[in-house]
Order: structure tokens, then C-alpha cells, then sequence
């Protein structure tokens, strides 16, 4: 149903008739015109017994004389035509396609009934079976995956566990060794780990005799970087000595100072500072700013702002929503609130019952005057009720009350402005009309609507033809 227009789009379907069909004793195949329509929006139902074909406007319903196995049934939708490939159950010849029950429309109501349901429940069904289907994949797949992650953990831990032997097997092959062949494979592994240049290991140097001391290849490396050797100041004899006690192993920030503060000398430098830069310039120093802004509405730059009068306007709106009717014995609490009478004015206004909605701002006008979204509000409802002089009035009125202008109420100016140069029209004051349009539009060049409003209002007033009627409708109005 159109509900602007209140019309009816209802229409009946086109029942199609032009169909064909051939049959053998196992399959029946029907052929229906697909008549230049989008396959997409081509809608096909197939039961046991019922065939249904449904393409706006057409419609194509036949109840067949026998049963078909409706899930080996197929479509094929082709050089304009729609092929319904069917299989029977039974094996035989029907010679006709149709169900003699179907020409009583009694019987024939019920066995689409019939149909309908199947088909409702076979849906119901097959959804049920592909949400099984899909809940137990997912099973497979997580199974899997927890497999997958069960052999990922084995691997690893079949991994730890072979370090662990060999470091075990080490450990045992260490301490089966005397103290002679412990020094021996001691300082070998310091030579291998020597580069050329670097100072040569005293080989009279007594090796830890501590079983605590680590054994293998690679921690042996590591105990030699932590306790490195000290060269002696005497160039000529070039015999080094061990430091003792050995420094304490250094942590990952404590090597990276060590290093800024005895950088490698490189060949080509004949000088390098004595402090690293770290320690020259220093750390930066933090520090913390404090912000402030000042408090602002309606952002605008400083050459064009309007602070003053946008605060004036703001203040005086929210008085004059504030104001609320002294007590009575006969009125309800929210009837004495301006904003709520406003509220309930617009249901009526949306019910296009104009004259409630009127007594409802009138009531809100006379508790708050100086509110200017009332007498706006109201003179839409004179409008509608031809009621021109008084919208008038109260489009004046909400002019005078919307000042400062300022960008905060520019929009309501202009709906004020439209609404009074609609009921101007209807007065045959053509002069005035425009100079409410054109100033409307001045304040709102983008509404293509006032636009559209000011050039036929202006064609008209120069061929003294037939006045526009209410054009406020570019505007919205509020509830």
C-alpha cells in the first residue's frame, strides 16, 4: 500500500499456461517460457506432488498425478526457458500430468497446503542435517588439531630430552678423567676459542677444581668470557695472569656500558675518547607541560568569532526551556513542562490531528514565551489548517526571538523564513514571499529545495500565473 498516495499496488499474478511437458517411464521433464526475467529472481518449489514456478508477475502452480523424487529433481534455466527435470518414483506412464483432485478448488486448497508443509518441514531438515554435518567437522578439525599439537609437544620434549643425554654423557665422560687430562682439554678449548692477536693462556694456569664447574663445549666458552684474563703492564716479558678474584658474570646493560666505555680501536684511528657519548651528553631529562583552552561552544577562528553572542543565545534558550508552570490543582506534573508539551504536540502533529497538536503549543507558549521552536512548530500547524495570517504571526514572532543570530540558531532561521514565505504566498503577497525565500536561501545556499522553490516563485511572480503552494517542504520540520 502506498501511503502517500493512498493507492494500491496490489496486482494478480499472471497464471501461465503455455507450458510443455514429455514423460517416459522413468523421467517427466516440464518446460515453462522464462519471459526476458533475471534468473536471479526466478523462485522454484518442488515437492513429491507440486510444482511451483513464481517470477512477478507470473505464476506457474501444477499438481502432479503421481509422486517424483524431489532430491534428484533439477532446474536448468536456459536460452529463456525454465527445464524442470524430474524422476519419478514409480515406473510407468501417467499419459496425464495432471492430478484430476486438483480442478475441485476445495482439494486443490488442500493439497497445496500439503505441499507447503513438506516442503517447510524438508527445509526444517536439511538445515538440522547440514548443521550436523558442519558441527562435526568442526570436531575433525579441532581433533586434528589437537593432534597436531600433541605431536608438536613430543617432538619437543623428544628434543629437550636428547640435549639432556648428551649433556649428561658429557658430564659423565668429564668427571671419568683425572686432573691432568681435565687441564688439557681445559686449555685446548681456550686456544680454539683464541682469536689471532688476543692474549695467549698461561698454560701453568690451575684450571677450578670445583665439580660444580660446567663441563661441556659450550659452557666451557662461556665461563672463559667471564672470567677474562689480565694483561701485564710489562710489554717485554708478555706473560699474562689471571685476575683474581674473577669478575662476577656481567648482566645484558652492564656489557653494553663495558663496551661504550673500551671500544675496539680500529687501525686507521690514531685516537678515541676517553668517555663514551653516553656519558658526555647525558641522558635527556624528562619533563612534563600543562595545557589549557578556553571553553568554547561553536569552534570559529579568533578574527571571525562570535563567543559572546553565541553564549548569550545559549543562555537564553536553556532559561526559557527551564521555565515550568506554578502548581495547580488540576494539572499533572509533566503538563506544567514546556518541553514535554512541545513533545506531545509533535505525536499529535505526526497523527495529522493539527488542531490537538495547536492547543498543545499554545499551552507550551504561554508557560515559556520565549521559547522560539514553539511558535515555529505551531505555525506549521496553521499552515496545514490554512491558517495563514497566524503563521504568519508566529513566524514573526520566532524571528524576533532568535537573536543573536549566530550559526547555533541559523538553521531555524531559515525553516522560519520558508514557513513565512509559505503563507505569504497563499496571501497573494508575492513581494514579501520573495524576500523571505531569497533570504532563506542566503542563509542556506546548499537546500537544493529552497532553491528549486525561489525559481519557480520568481517565474511565477514575473507571469502573474498560479502561486506555489506551501514550499516549506525542503525544511523539516521538528516533532
Amino acid at each position: 500500500i502506498n501511503a502517500e498516495y493512498g493507492q494500491t499496488n496490489l496486482r494478480m499474478p499472471i497464471i501461465i499456461k503455455d507450458f510443455e511437458w514429455s514423460e517416459s517411464s522413468r523421467k517427466l521433464e516440464i518446460t515453462i517460457p522464462q519471459r526476458n526475467v533475471k534468473s536471479s529472481s526466478i523462485d522454484v518449489m518442488c515437492t513429491e506432488a507440486y510444482v511451483k514456478v513464481n517470477y512477478s508477475p507470473y505464476f506457474f502452480e501444477l499438481h502432479l498425478k503421481g509422486k517424483v523424487d524431489d532430491n534428484k529433481t533439477r532446474v536448468v534455466i536456459e536460452n529463456n526457458e525454465i527445464s524442470l527435470h524430474l524422476v519419478k518414483l514409480d515406473e510407468e506412464i501417467w499419459e496425464t500430468i495432471v492430478n484430476p483432485d486438483a480442478k475441485d478448488s476445495a482439494k486443490r486448497r488442500q493439497l497445496v497446503t500439503a505441499a507447503v508443509k513438506y516442503h517447510e518441514d524438508k527445509v526444517k531438515k536439511d538445515a538440522e542435517a547440514r548443521a550436523q554435518v558442519k558441527a562435526e567437522q568442526r570436531k575433525i578439525a579441532l581433533r586434528k588439531a589437537m593432534d597436531q599439537d600433541s605431536a608438536e609437544k613430543d617432538r619437543i620434549e623428544s628434543v629437550k630430552q636428547a640435549e639432556r643425554d648428551t649433556v649428561a654423557e658429557e658430564m659423565a665422560a668429564w668427571y671419568s678423567l683425572d686432573e691432568e687430562e681435565r687441564r688439557n682439554q681445559y686449555l685446548s678449548s681456550i686456544k680454539e676459542n683464541n682469536r689471532p692477536g688476543e692474549v695467549k693462556v698461561d698454560p701453568e694456569e690451575k684450571i677450578p677444581k670445583d665439580n660444580s664447574t660446567v663441563c661441556s663445549k659450550y659452557e666451557k666458552i662461556k665461563h672463559n668470557l667471564a672470567n677474562p684474563l689480565k694483561v701485564s703492564s710489562d710489554s717485554e716479558k708478555g706473560a699474562p695472569e689471571l685476575s683474581t678474584p674473577p669478575p662476577a658474570p656481567l648482566s645484558k646493560f652492564d656489557k653494553i656500558k663495558h663496551n661504550l666505555k673500551n671500544p675496539l680501536k680500529d687501525k686507521k684511528a690514531d685516537k678515541v675518547d676517553s668517555k663514551p657519548l653516553w656519558e658526555i651528553n647525558g641522558p635527556r631529562q624528562k619533563q612534563e607541560i600543562e595545557v589549557t583552552f578556553s571553553k568554547r561552544y561553536f569552534p570559529s577562528a579568533a578574527r571571525e568569532s562570535t563567543a559572546q553572542q553565541e553564549e548569550e543565545w545559549i543562555e537564553k534558550n536553556i532559561k526559557a526551556q527551564m521555565k515550568v508552570k506554578p502548581k495547580d490543582g488540576d494539572t499533572k506534573e509533566e503538563e506544567r513542562n514546556p518541553v514535554w508539551l512541545n513533545d506531545k504536540a509533535g505525536a499529535f502533529y505526526k497523527a495529522a490531528n493539527f488542531p490537538a497538536a495547536v492547543n498543545a503549543y499554545s499551552e507550551a507558549i504561554a508557560i515559556s514565551p520565549q521559547l522560539p521552536k514553539l511558535y515555529i512548530n505551531r505555525a506549521s500547524c496553521y499552515i496545514l489548517l490554512h491558517l495563514f495570517e497566524d503563521a504568519v504571526t508566529d513566524c514573526s514572532r520566532a524571528l524576533e526571538l532568535l537573536t543573536p543570530p549566530v550559526e547555533a540558531n541559523r538553521l531555524s532561521r531559515v525553516r522560519c523564513l520558508a514557513k513565512r514565505g509559505s503563507a505569504y504566498c497563499q496571501l497573494q503577497k508575492i513581494d514579501r514571499a520573495l524576500d523571505d525565500y531569497r533570504l532563506a536561501n542566503k542563509l542556506d545556499p546548499s537546500n537544493e529545495s529552497l532553491k528549486k522553490d525561489l525559481n519557480t516563485l520568481e517565474e511565477q511572480s514575473t507571469s502573474q500565473s498560479t502561486l506555489p503552494s506551501d514550499s516549506s517542504r525542503g525544511v523539516q520540520i521538528p516533532a
